[in-house]
């Protein structure tokens, strides 16, 4: 099934429910458990998310959210944690014929066992992280100006010019990695977090 025939089995039953609190108290109890524990677990913890990642999957995060900033789809093969990247722009133009171990471009991704693909963030994703960067500096100055840009016409581009000569640029580069690979655990590897 794909996501809409799952959303049209999914919400007449809600709406058979929707008058029982207890039966509405349960479903949310499960979804919060099921779905959105390890969430919570991530966002709660600022200082250490990474750190409950087992020590071989560290740099493989730091790679990927690197890639992530370059706008490449990454593949990842959490076997061998082998690690490929592509271009978005040129993934999505070109077609790969799965039979074909030896493509123009080198990539053996189609060949693994087992493959994760990690597509970029999508613009609102990296937009509520510009918003998160300046809503934490202190107002005034570089931060009110920074505050306009993105809240003006075009603010990636306004942005991008105003951050890449700030004196918070290299705050900003720290802030964006830490928030990709907070993002690249949240979605791919938080079934691999320690519990400390």
């Amino acid at each position: 099934m794909n996501v809409l025939q799952l959303l049209d089995e999914i919400l007449p039953r809600l709406g058979a429910i929707r008058d029982d609190r207890d039966k509405l108290a349960k479903l949310l109890a499960f979804m919060e458990e099921a779905f959105f524990s390890n969430e919570e677990e991530i966002e709660s913890d600022d200082s250490d998310y990474k750190e409950k990642l087992p020590k071989k999957y560290r740099d493989i995060v730091r790679q990927i959210a690197d890639n992530l900033s370059a706008n490449q789809v990454c593949f990842f093969n959490p076997d061998t944690l082998e690690l490929e990247d592509f271009s978005k722009k040129l993934l999505n133009e070109l077609v790969f014929d799965e039979n074909d171990e030896e493509n123009e471009f080198g990539l053996t991704f189609m060949t693994w066992d087992d493959c994760v693909r990690i597509d970029p963030l999508e613009s609102h994703e990296l937009f509520v992280i510009m918003e998160d960067f300046v809503n934490q500096l202190k107002s005034g100055g570089e931060a009110d100006e920074l505050a306009q840009a993105i809240n003006g016409h075009k603010p990636f581009a306004h942005f991008n010019h105003l951050i890449h000569n700030s004196q918070c640029k290299n705050d900003w580069f720290a802030f964006r990695q830490k928030e990709l690979e907070r993002y690249v655990i949240k979605h791919y590897f938080h079934e691999y977090l320690e519990d400390n």
